[in-house]
């Protein structure tokens, strides 16, 4: 069953009309209502139910940091990194210091107060951070953004975070393109829309098939224990014949006929989504027209009845190992990391 914006709009309008509301809605509303139930309900309901569903990891590589004397502060330090804003809740999972071999570590949060207490000229992080007499090393957070601590930390390092992405906000299928065809990096779409400008718009590319996640960029590395690069914000290069798009060297071998493109930040697919869950996405919909029109015994039925169909929704798609419970080592099993006093081992 096709799921892109068109075929959800739809099934909304279908659903609307079994509890008679007497409105009608634009489909411009009704999507609008589509997208607040997939950030509002649907997204919420997966991240408390299914495990790292959403979690994806993004590498950082810090600059050299500046030397300064000794006893004085340390100016022009970029040792922030500002926390993605397509993370679900402006949240992070876990932050890592990757170190030259390849090994990441851990680093533990601070509090800004912590921070404070440390001697800001300290660079000599000791590994013991449990020990009381030596530095800490982490990070803490101010506002948005994330502040590696101490500054000398991060040094020409790659600090790597993890964080759950939202899907994409939702568009109409006439605002996208269908990819019918790819020779290297040149990719025609079925149409191409009258805003898009060479060299200044920026668009994404997503998979046609389920569950319709970003297209990989094959111009980067996939990092062993990362997430592969998504084509999420690429620049266009250039527009010809009214349907042909030039794109970045090598970017086009990470896209396929059958897939989409869609302004950066759009998609025609509620990325990521279950299948199952898409029917409770649908109702949720529904269920605020029929609110908006004022029909308040409908908007009771129809609200429980999306309160059935998500609880049964769930129930399908956890665990998401069928089989494998969770086992716990001991830990001194030589697949865990050390735990001795004053250590932290590798992740």
């Amino acid at each position: 069953m096709a799921d892109t914006t068109d075929d959800l709009l739809t099934r909304v309008k279908n659903k609307e009309t079994l509890p008679d509301s007497g409105a009608a809605y634009s489909e411009s509303v009704l999507l609008e209502y589509l997208d607040q139930s997939l950030k509002g309900f649907i997204v919420p309901a997966i991240e408390a139910t299914l495990e790292e569903h959403f979690v994806v990891t993004r590498d950082f590589t810090m600059p050299v940091q500046p030397s300064y004397g000794e006893g004085n502060p340390p100016v022009n330090v970029t040792n922030v990194i500002y926390i993605p804003g397509e993370s679900v809740g402006m949240r992070l999972r876990d932050i890592y210091l990757v170190g030259n071999d390849g090994s990441f570590y851990n680093l533990p949060r601070l509090t800004p107060t912590q921070a404070a207490a440390q001697n800001f000229g300290n660079i000599n992080w000791s590994m013991s951070y449990n020990n009381q007499t030596a530095a800490v090393g982490g990070f803490f957070l101010q506002g948005n953004q994330v502040q590696i601590f101490p500054y000398g930390l991060a040094n020409n390092k790659i600090i790597r975070i993890t964080f759950q992405r939202a899907p994409a906000d939702l568009t109409l299928v006439a605002n996208a393109g269908l990819v019918t065809n790819v020779v290297g990096d040149v990719v025609t779409i079925d149409k191409v829309q009258n805003t898009w400008i060479s060299g200044v718009t920026r668009i994404n590319a997503i998979k046609g098939t389920a569950p319709h996640d970003y297209c990989p960029d094959m111009t980067q590395n996939t990092v062993v224990y990362g997430s592969f690069p998504p084509l999420d914000d690429v620049l266009l290069t250039s527009i010809s014949g009214g349907n042909v798009l030039t794109l970045p060297a090598g970017t086009g071998a990470g896209i396929a006929v059958g897939d989409w493109i869609a302004l950066r930040g759009y998609s025609v697919f509620a990325q990521n989504i279950p299948k199952e869950v898409l029917p409770a996405l649908v109702q949720k919909a529904a269920e605020m027209c029929i609110h908006a029109a004022g029909d308040s015994e409908g908007w009771k039925v129809a609200r429980t009845e999306f309160s059935d169909m998500l609880g049964m929704a769930l129930k399908m798609i956890a665990p998401r190992v069928i089989g494998k419970p969770v086992k716990l080592l001991p830990t001194n099993s030589a697949f865990k990391a050390s735990r001795a006093r004053g250590t932290v081992g590798r992740r």
